[in-house]
């Protein structure tokens, strides 16, 4: 960033002057971008725009000079000011100078001790280039770290963490309805704080601008015949230059990426990144949850419907049905007219959240989503569809994606044991959903080994312990059990007896039946 005239008046050879601002103290802040002495009248016509003039005042103590002519020629020729030393020759500035430079606004300085023009200019010119050096260098590094975005096919989260990084400051990918589909940065509560309403007011066109009432800086995204969104830092920015090529950089990124995966949804993978982020408990504020919520769009209820859809068993790796189950998912709620947030949360995971008037309509608006989802053409089948309690408050969510994957993940696993439903909640797993819940505990696998081990230990009776399957299946009615192994009662009560031997145990007893049958399931889910 180029040095201010401020910032040239503070450097130690120009206060070795004793300098003295007489008029222009309002565009000090101007940015210059060179330093040149000139002893020259009509020195106006040898200026680019952006030079202070360094001068000992023969110009100035000359009486053949027109010297409101030569103030009015400076500012008109774009001279960010004119600094000049006091002599002999020239005891004080010439009251028509100094008069046509305040009413022009134009920086005028004087210096009442004697300087060394070249020290002043070595020291400007020195941090001018340094500063022209830092500016390619930081070129060169935003254009490392988007090419190689771009070559890798970032997601929407990573880009924006890095332009965020790069530029200093929040960063929002926003759709063309306003709604913030991602974001970086630390502030949330304040920065999405009533986006919607907010980004209406910043009004920009095709190009990059500032833009509304707090000059937020705003970049389209997408070809020009083509927008589909825009990046925002929304406040104001100080480096525009430096923040503008960051933020036109990541734009750039965005849009191709988007064109390389095929015109992909990104509102959907930056669902996905928020869900995520609830679902681990990166983010728990009430208030933070509700701007990043409300900002990407969700709607504000008394209760939120939280599910999610299963396509395989857990962590199995299906990317071709979990974005047919997701493309699904999304469609119905715009099919529906619901602002839903819907995302992948993990391989296999597809989470949906939508608001409800009141808890009570949850059950019904659950049945019509799924009612409405099961038409879609591309929804991969075998489904496993789970349900948590509705959450009342933005900070509840976490929670309750965590009850409806636990759901999801047990049904997922003993799928063929678990009665089948269009969906399923926490009071439907029984005593499954309460061992998958403790599945890492070790004190479970030790009472599963320790029950099992008869079995277990003896390659040779893995048969028996499918036995013991089929007979706990059968709620130890060896009839049903008959007739499923089709073998006759007493082929069946001979193998029995070979399993209570080999268990040392009365499988009839019923607290027995309850121990093994805790066990089998709790082995079948590790």
């Amino acid at each position: 960033m180029d040095p201010t005239v401020a910032d040239v008046l503070a450097i130690a050879s120009v206060q070795a002057g004793d300098p003295r601002v007489r008029a222009g103290e309002q565009a000090l802040g101007e940015p210059v971008r060179w330093v040149h002495v000139s002893e020259i009248a009509n020195v106006a016509g040898t200026l680019q725009g952006g030079e202070l003039l360094l001068s000992t005042g023969i110009a100035a103590a000359d009486p053949g000079v027109d010297l409101v002519a030569y103030v009015t020629a400076l500012r008109d020729a774009g001279a960010r000011g004119l600094i000049v030393e006091l002599g002999p020759h020239l005891p004080a500035l010439p009251e028509p100078m100094v008069r046509t430079a305040r009413r022009l606004g134009f920086p005028l300085v004087e210096l009442r001790r004697t300087v060394r023009f070249v020290e002043i200019t070595e020291a400007v010119h020195a941090g001018i280039v340094n500063a022209q050096h830092e500016r390619l260098r930081f070129t060169q590094q935003v254009n490392e770290v988007f090419t190689t975005l771009t070559v890798e096919g970032a997601r929407a989260e990573e880009v924006l963490a890095q332009a965020g990084a790069l530029s200093g400051h929040p960063v929002v990918l926003e759709d063309l309805a306003h709604h913030a589909i991602a974001f970086s940065g630390t502030r949330v509560g304040e920065v999405l704080r009533d986006w919607e309403s907010r980004s209406r007011l910043a009004v920009a066109g095709g190009d990059t601008a500032v833009a509304g009432p707090e000059r937020w800086l705003c970049t389209p995204v997408g070809p020009r015949r083509g927008r589909w969104g825009r990046l925002v830092v929304p406040l104001a920015v100080a480096d525009l230059d430096r923040v503008t090529g960051v933020l036109e950089r990541a734009a750039a990124t965005l849009a191709i990426t988007r064109m390389l995966h095929g015109g992909k949804d990104i509102a959907l993978d930056a669902h996905g990144g928020m869900l995520r982020d609830l679902l681990t408990g990166q983010i728990t504020d009430e208030h933070a949850v509700g701007a990043r919520l409300r900002a990407i769009g969700l709607r504000v209820g008394r209760a939120y419907a939280v599910l999610v859809l299963a396509i395989g068993t857990p962590g199995a790796p299906s990317a071709d049905a979990d974005h047919a189950a997701l493309d699904a998912a999304a469609a119905t709620a715009r099919t529906q007219g619901r602002a839903a947030l819907t995302g992948v949360t993990a391989p296999g995971r597809v989470a949906i959240v939508f608001s409800c008037p009141a808890e009570t309509d949850e059950p019904a608006a659950v049945r019509s989503f799924l009612a409405a989802l099961s038409t879609q053409p591309r929804l991969p089948a075998g489904l496993v569809v789970a349900a948590a309690t509705p959450a009342t408050r933005f900070s509840g969510l976490s929670a309750a994606l965590e009850e409806a994957t636990h759901i999801a993940d047990a049904v997922a696993a003993d799928q063929g044991r678990v009665g089948a439903r269009e969906v399923y909640r926490t009071r439907d797993l029984g005593a499954r959903g309460l061992l998958w819940s403790l599945r890492a505990d070790p004190r479970l696998h030790q009472f599963a080994e320790l029950q099992l081990h008869p079995l277990l230990s003896r390659p040779a009776e893995q048969d028996l312990l499918e036995l013991l399957r089929s007979y706990l299946a059968a709620n130890g009615n060896v009839a049903v059990l008959a007739r499923a192994l089709h073998l006759s009662r007493p082929a069946v009560y001979a193998r029995l007896k070979r399993l209570s031997d080999v268990l040392g145990r009365d499988i009839a007893d019923a607290e027995t039946r309850v121990s093994l049958h805790l066990a089998v399931i709790a082995h079948d889910q590790a």
